[in-house]
């Protein structure tokens, strides 16, 4: 598995994807608020577990730090060696002790199991073949104690941006860092209907700057029924299924899936 290249650069991806935080230059207020409910809310899972909880995929440590400063043993894994080095270094800086290690999500093996198992910020969606997100979660229920829990949240596609998904530039993100300027992302992206997979390019602009990057990556997409026997097939339950971070009820409205998920016996 090849490492995506939205996480070459782990100091640009904490500026479009920062911690919660006042101070944080993440743009519209309803990004604010998302950023802080999906902290509140894995930080609220963690203290849920009755044990050490395991993040997959867990980046440069934006949801991993916060659940170590909450006082819950947490190990992270990832795939990229500079977003575990920057996790580390946010660690270090928080004054947190945190197990990072390099493991592909398909096929970890850490010896041990834990009371939860996080996923999250689409984090799954990377994985393009039905046969590497059943492998992912069959690791996953491997590695959870008995009544562990699975915890994730992954997009809820809307049909009707898949249909105009036409390969046409358009604005989806802008941030004001401080020292910066502006810095924005135009998008391209089309849609293959056949694989479910969206194929996106990033066109990242500064003051004076361009494109001065140009990141092309893709996703999964996983609609709501296929999820549900995704979830049974690899030895799940589904025990509650929300439309956001603050726990609205998930309906067709709902922009997100937020997922907690019981290992079956």
């Amino acid at each position: 598995m090849e490492e995506c290249q939205l996480y070459s650069e782990p100091a640009l991806y904490d500026l479009l994807f920062p911690n919660a935080g006042e101070d944080a230059p993440v743009g519209a207020d309803a990004r604010v608020q998302r950023i802080a409910a999906s902290e509140r809310f894995y930080v609220d899972q963690a203290r849920r577990s009755s044990g050490p909880v395991l993040e997959l995929a867990c980046g440069s440590g934006r949801l991993t730090v916060p659940v170590a400063k909450a006082g819950v043993p947490i190990t992270g894994a990832d795939l990229s060696p500079r977003m575990l080095a920057a996790a580390r270094a946010k660690a270090a800086g928080a004054g947190v002790d945190i197990e990072f290690m390099e493991a592909d999500m398909r096929t970890f093996d850490l010896g041990r199991r834990f009371s939860a198992i996080f996923i999250t910020g689409n984090s799954l969606l990377h994985l393009l073949r039905i046969e590497d997100l059943k492998a992912c979660l069959r690791r996953a229920r491997s590695h959870l104690t008995p009544g562990g829990r699975l915890v994730f949240d992954i997009s809820k596609w809307d049909l009707g941006q898949l249909a105009g998904d036409s390969g046409e530039r358009r604005p989806v993100l802008n941030v004001t860092v401080a020292g910066r300027g502006e810095i924005t992302i135009e998008e391209t992206a089309t849609y293959e209907s056949a694989e479910q997979v969206r194929h996106m390019v990033w066109y990242v602009s500064g003051p004076g700057a361009s494109d001065f990057r140009i990141i092309d990556y893709s996703l999964r997409v996983i609609f709501p029924q296929e999820l549900l026997l995704l979830i049974e097939a690899t030895g799940f339950g589904l025990d509650a299924r929300y439309g956001e971070f603050t726990l609205d009820p998930f309906d067709s409205s709902s922009p997100r899936q937020v997922c907690i998920c019981s290992a079956l016996e």
